[in-house]
């Protein structure tokens, strides 16, 4: 949903990561791992790995190559990146 940011909080190893890795498709299944479970955004909308990048994303903590940006400033990187077929203007009020 436009305009809406979510923050995720909780204890160190409480799995904010791990969940946010799924939920993006950054997790490899193999090992015999398993995940299952459904995902509803706003309790009506069913959310799959595809979907998930058309209206959420996140930017991983690398606290080595970005220690000297501000917040603002890694979201704007990443966004550049990620968002490239994207004008700067559209980059700009997804970070919003």
């Amino acid at each position: 949903m436009p305009g809406t940011t979510t923050y995720i909080m909780g204890a160190s190893g409480a799995g904010k990561t791990s969940l946010l890795n799924i939920l993006s498709d950054r997790v490899s299944l193999n090992n015999g791992a398993k995940i299952s479970g459904g995902v509803f955004v706003n309790n009506k909308y069913g959310m799959n790995n595809k979907i998930f990048g058309t209206f959420a994303s996140f930017v991983m903590q690398d606290d080595i190559l970005f220690e000297f940006l501000t917040v603002r400033e890694a979201l704007e990187f990443a966004a550049s990146l990620k968002l490239s077929n994207f004008t700067k203007k559209e980059q700009i009020n997804r970070i919003e």
